[in-house]
This record gives C-alpha cells, sequence and structure tokens, in this order.
C-alpha cells in the first residue's frame, strides 16, 4: 500500500472521520457503533509521552489487561523477546515497538490494521511475527490489513495485495500470489513489484509537482541565485 495507507487505516480504525461519516467493518459503523476484536497499531504509539515514562512493562502490561490474556501474552513475550524487567523509558524505539505489539495482540482479535508497526523491528523478529500473523489468520480466521513499504521477507504473507495511489486504488485488490497472469502484476515477486509501482508513483508526483511549479532536486535556474547574491551583496 501507498500513498493514503496510514489514512485508510485510521479511518477503518475510527479514529479519522470521512465526509460521509460512515464506514463499517464487520457489519457495524466505525463512527456511530464500533465494533469488538478491532485492533489498530500504529507507529505514533511509541512517540506517546505516557509510553516513555518511567514504568516497568511487567506493570504497563498488566494496567491494560495482560493478566487476561496470560497464555498468548507469554507466547508473545517470548517470540518479541520482551524482557519484563524493562523500564519504559530506558528502551529503545525497537524495544518499545516490540512491547506495542505485544499489547496489541494479546487479545483474540477479528480483526488486525497495522501501518508500518515493523520498520524498527529487526530481521528476527520481523520474521517471527510475520509466521505468527500468518498462524493466526490460517487458525482463526483473522483478517490482517497491514500497510508497508517494506516488502522484504512479505513472499507468503499476503492472499491479496493493493496499491495505493494519490488516495486512489488504480488496480483494485490482486489475488496472490497471482492466480494466473495477469497484466498488472505478471509473474514477477512482490518486492520488485512493488519497487515498479512506486516508480509510478513518483513519476505522477514528479508530473503534479511541475504543473504547479515545483521541482524537487538541484535548482538549474540561477536567475533567482544572481538575484539572492545582488541583494545581499554588502561589498558596496
Amino acid at each position: 500500500m501507498l500513498a493514503g495507507k496510514s489514512t485508510l487505516l485510521r479511518i477503518l480504525a475510527g479514529k479519522r472521520l470521512t465526509k460521509t461519516k460512515h464506514c463499517r467493518i464487520l457489519g457495524q459503523d466505525v463512527f456511530m457503533n464500533p465494533p469488538g476484536g478491532v485492533v489498530y497499531l500504529g507507529t505514533e504509539w511509541s512517540t506517546n509521552p505516557v509510553v516513555r515514562s518511567d514504568i516497568v512493562v511487567s506493570h504497563f502490561l498488566d494496567s491494560v489487561g495482560g493478566y487476561r490474556h496470560k497464555a498468548r501474552r507469554d507466547r508473545l513475550l517470548a517470540l518479541l523477546d520482551v524482557d519484563l524487567d524493562w523500564h519504559m523509558h530506558q528502551i529503545s524505539d525497537g524495544e518499545r515497538r516490540r512491547v506495542q505489539l505485544c499489547m496489541g495482540l494479546m487479545g483474540e482479535w477479528d480483526v488486525l490494521l497495522l501501518d508500518e508497526v515493523t520498520v524498527d523491528l529487526d530481521v528476527l523478529v520481523r520474521a517471527d511475527l510475520i509466521d505468527f500473523l500468518i498462524s493466526e489468520s490460517e487458525e482463526r480466521g483473522a483478517t490482517i490489513v497491514y500497510a508497508t513499504h517494506i516488502f522484504d521477507g512479505l513472499k507468503k504473507f499476503p492472499n491479496k495485495i493493493c496499491h495505493m495511489q494519490l488516495g486512489g486504488t488504480p488496480r483494485g485488490l490482486i489475488p496472490w500470489p497471482p492466480l494466473h497472469a495477469d497484466k498488472d502484476v505478471g509473474q514477477e515477486d512482490l518486492f520488485t513489484l512493488a519497487l515498479g509501482w512506486l516508480r509510478e508513483d513518483r513519476d505522477l508526483r514528479r508530473e503534479a509537482e511541475k504543473a504547479k511549479g515545483k521541482v524537487r532536486g538541484p535548482k538549474t535556474d540561477t536567475k533567482d541565485r544572481v538575484a539572492f547574491y545582488e541583494k545581499y551583496d554588502y561589498s558596496h
């Protein structure tokens, strides 16, 4: 998912109101009657000053109901390599992210909305987490919507992919791996496919910026530069 993925997940989680004020998950309106069993995990959590305070991880997890999900909590503590004696204000962003994942995943959710939360995990923990999510989907029938721009190690994870471009979905949902030859997918692996979509997005963005007279990168027009130096020339 690219260009609009975070906004989409926040809408699905009922955290951002739409113009129509209407969005349904599990048959219920997420704004007026939010369904149970929906979990949203986003990147903003680790920067929240509350979770950066001097609180021990074991106390923090108990405060959000960890004792009610002991078996799943303990499984996630081992999988995510979390130390219950950590102090939240002393650990790294990656370690704090592991605590967030343990907190969010220890209940038996039905729909999981993940927004870039694996970006600061190490390779081993990320791989184990992906395996856990696959098992949750296969064994419990849970639905996972995972927005990311990091595609390494995801070959076996999705059963559908969606390209978001400038707030839209130009190709709709695409089965993964492809069931047959698809002109939008071909026989490429997920990383190569996503890389092509990213290049396409960049070209569209550059065209839109050029139409507005905005260009990124080095300035080739020297007129503004000359005018600047003439304006601030104090040698006279």
